[in-house]
């Protein structure tokens, strides 16, 4: 016996089409994320310190890059052509 009127769900193309655009902008973001981290990094006046900052820093962004890398193999796992987002041309890189 039911309570009520069964829920809504959206359906599996409408939900893969989200999913396959939030990994698009994950991917997108950890790269770049990647990217910047490597260009802010502030010196410290003790070379030694400098160093294992600098080591930290390093290992953290090929970390974003390895996170990045495995994303895009899972979209390409699909095979389906790239999601664009809503208002963007599909030349267009994400953000």
């Amino acid at each position: 016996m039911t309570t009520g009127p069964s829920p809504v769900r959206p359906s599996t193309g409408a939900a893969e089409q989200r999913t396959l655009r939030a990994l698009a902008r994950a991917r997108s973001v950890t790269a770049a994320l990647s990217d910047d981290l490597l260009t802010h990094v502030p010196d410290l006046g003790d070379l030694a310190t400098g160093r294992v900052l600098d080591a930290w820093v390093e290992q953290a962004a090929d970390t974003l890059r390895a996170l990045s890398e495995a994303i895009e193999e899972r979209l390409l796992d699909t095979a389906v052509a790239p999601v664009v987002a809503p208002g963007r041309s599909s030349r267009e890189a994400p953000r």
